[in-house]
């Protein structure tokens, strides 16, 4: 006799569902859907179990023929899941909202329509859902981490905190609340809070990079060896590769390997997305855009105001896309005396953004941002222009081809042999691929006293921010002032107190006196400037070398001497001294860097020598050439376009153009 089988209902299928047989809950669904094809509950079990297989064009059908039968706020969140999961945001924005109209309380639909809107950077929206998702479920610790990140994201950390310490009451193991606790307490700048988090949660990156900021160097061995190891696996949670360029043991190819894995992590949707760009016309004048966020007194205008300035609009035409905070200095009032059209991104979501970019048919776009602080790679992962270049912002490879084609170096920072480093062809400059402003002004120093320095004595100094700073090249910085009676270090000043005092007591620990420390408050570009005349010596950071703090030393007439290292960062300084003439201050290894500027030091007509020769090759050599910079530009933008039109078989592995570098 046949045994009778169970009878067939809703929570037969719910339970199993519940239970984890997803594939059984499809198939007890379908066989229910057989005898009553317009059980609007069975559609949405089916849905729903395809949905958790990851099947959601199935489960999205499945949604709407329930939806056909009957209007239920439930089957309209799961349609907008499936949405969702198929990339179409803009669908589901419209079927979460058509959830909320039926259940205004649905915290799931809230918080989610919220990611969409904070993706499209419509904040305010955005904002209000996520409090509403919070009002609405007290306990959705999910909404309260959202609005955190957020809030944190727009430049509000103060507001974040209290949000997480809220959330973390009610789930205190939640690993990934605690790590946006430790970064909007790192955006505060409370450094030991934030490491002590960082530390707990074993978030090797932001730890060491913090460590660094506080000048805390006690573990730091310990952490940096963890991270790289770390980095060899690419299963690892993702490392923002900004961070990693301090690190003394970092190679070029994990680097670029680390900024692939990021880019992956990141934009895995808009790298696989269809390219926006189209050709432009042939014949047409070169038209070239710069996108930056940096479009107002920041380092990056320091370097290049004086290129946008020089630009030649009958060869080239200029386009500028600024996601820039609003501003209003120097620098905006010198970008708008241009005339360069100004397109304005802030307000636009990343594909808003790269239809702009798209629309203005550019042969080349130029990220001057790639990883560094407030970045929008979702904007280039989704190819606005035929030719994408990484330049100035970002020292390295961007390390996923989608990002760009090409990256901006030189015979120094970028050799030819280095070129398998980089998931960019490199387009060579042919001196230096760092810019100057030769409008930057140049006032006469104040006196050694007003500048809190003492009237006699060597002083060597070192502007970089301190998180470049590592134990080792403090060692022989300490060594220097050993060796060098009544020198004395000057040092920018750290942003907190914590790192001030630990600095005083890593140079006790090696023998030389707190009091030679010497802090010099941050000041505006044109007063700093000036002060940095009364410095005998600038000392370098290894191995991410000074960057716009060697070429103010060398513009303020400061003999700067650097080494070179395997990275592109490690190389910059050394860049700059070559491009101005004086290899002489390019040193082998971290004993002649030593010994080189010891020499300097116990020998003022040596260095009034120096003195003498790099101020009258401030307005000679090509470092300072702005003019002469801006053509060589031109000439590679022309080079790049060149070699991407030609066939794949005709290129070469590296652009460069005609003018050498020339023999001093």
């Amino acid at each position: 006799m046949r045994q009778r089988q169970p009878s067939l209902s809703l929570q037969t299928i719910i339970d199993a569902l519940k239970s984890g047989a997803l594939a059984r809950g499809e198939t007890l669904a379908r066989q229910l859907l057989r005898t009553q094809p317009r059980n609007a509950d069975a559609l949405h079990l089916c849905g729903a179990a395809c949905l958790m297989q990851e099947k959601a064009a199935q489960a999205r059908d499945l949604f709407k023929r329930a939806l056909s039968v009957r209007r239920d706020g439930t089957f309209y969140l799961n349609l907008a899941l499936a949405e969702r999961a198929l990339g179409n945001d803009h669908a589901a924005e419209a079927e979460f909202r058509n959830c909320l109209q039926l259940q205004p309380g649905n915290a799931k639909a809230a918080n989610n329509l919220a990611n969409i809107l904070n993706h499209q950077r419509r904040y305010a929206e955005a904002e209000q859902l996520y409090r509403q998702a919070i009002a609405s479920n007290p306990g959705y610790v999910l909404a309260y981490r959202n609005l955190a990140n957020h809030l944190r994201e727009r430049g509000y950390s103060e507001a974040a905190i209290p949000l997480i310490n809220q959330a973390l009451r009610i789930s205190p193991d939640d690993r990934e609340l605690q790590l946006e606790l430790a970064r909007a307490l790192e955006k505060r700048k409370r450094y030991v809070e934030a490491a002590q988090w960082f530390n707990r949660t074993r978030h090797w990156g932001d730890l060491q990079f913090v460590l660094r900021n506080l000048g805390d160097w006690s573990r730091l061995a310990e952490v940096d060896s963890a991270l790289l190891q770390q980095l060899q696996d690419p299963a690892q949670e993702r490392t923002t590769p900004w961070s990693l360029i301090n690190l003394p043991e970092l190679s070029p190819q994990l680097h670029c390997d680390a900024a692939r894995h990021y880019a992956e992590s990141c934009w895995p949707g808009e790298l696989a997305a269809a390219a926006l760009a189209g050709e432009p016309a042939p014949g047409e004048r070169l038209r070239i855009g710069y996108l930056s966020s940096d479009f107002y007194g920041h380092a990056t205008m320091h370097l290049m105001m004086g290129v946008l300035e020089a630009h030649d609009s009958v060869k080239v035409d200029i386009h500028l896309f600024d996601y820039s905070p609003e501003r209003e200095d120097y620098f905006t009032h010198r970008i708008a005396a241009t005339g360069l059209p100004r397109h304005n991104l802030r307000e636009l979501s990343d594909e808003a953004a790269a239809k702009l970019i798209a629309e203005q048919r550019l042969h080349i776009l130029v990220d001057l941002k790639g990883y560094t602080t407030g970045a929008r790679q979702g904007i280039t992962a989704l190819r606005p222009a035929p030719v994408i270049v990484n330049w100035l912002g970002y020292p390295g490879s961007l390390g996923h081809p989608r990002l760009a084609d090409y990256l901006i170096g030189d015979p120094t920072v970028t050799p030819a042999g280095h070129a398998e480093h980089f998931s960019e062809t490199l387009a060579l400059m042919p001196h230096c691929y760092q810019p100057n402003d030769r409008d930057r002004p140049l006032s006469p120093p104040p006196g050694r006293i007003e500048a809190g320095l003492p009237e006699q004595g060597v002083v060597f100094c070192s502007f970089n921010q301190l998180l470049k700073l590592n134990p080792s090249e403090f060692d022989l910085w300490c060594r220097l002032l050993r060796e060098v009676p009544g020198s004395v270090l000057w040092l920018l000043e750290p942003e907190v107190k914590e790192a001030r005092d630990n600095l005083r007591r890593e140079a006790l620990q090696r023998g030389v006196a707190p009091e030679r420390l010497v802090f010099a408050p941050r000041l505006k570009q044109a007063e700093h400037l000036a002060r940095l005349a009364l410095a005998d010596l600038a000392l370098d950071s290894f191995p991410c070398t000074s960057h716009t703090t060697a070429s103010d030393a060398l513009w303020a007439g400061v003999p700067l001497v650097t080494r070179l290292g395997r990275t592109f960062t490690s190389r910059v300084a050394g860049s700059l001294l070559q491009a101005h003439g004086f290899e002489e201050l390019v040193a082998e290894d971290a004993q002649d860097y030593f010994e080189r500027l010891k020499a300097l030091a116990l020998d003022g007509l040596m260095r009034d020598d120096l003195r003498l020769r790099l101020g009258a090759a401030r307005l000679n050599s090509p470092l300072f050439d702005t003019a002469r910079f801006t053509r060589d530009l031109e000439a590679l933008y022309r080079a790049i376009w060149e070699h991407h039109r030609c066939e794949p078989e005709e290129r070469t592995a590296v652009v460069t153009i005609s003018e050498k570098r020339p023999e001093h």
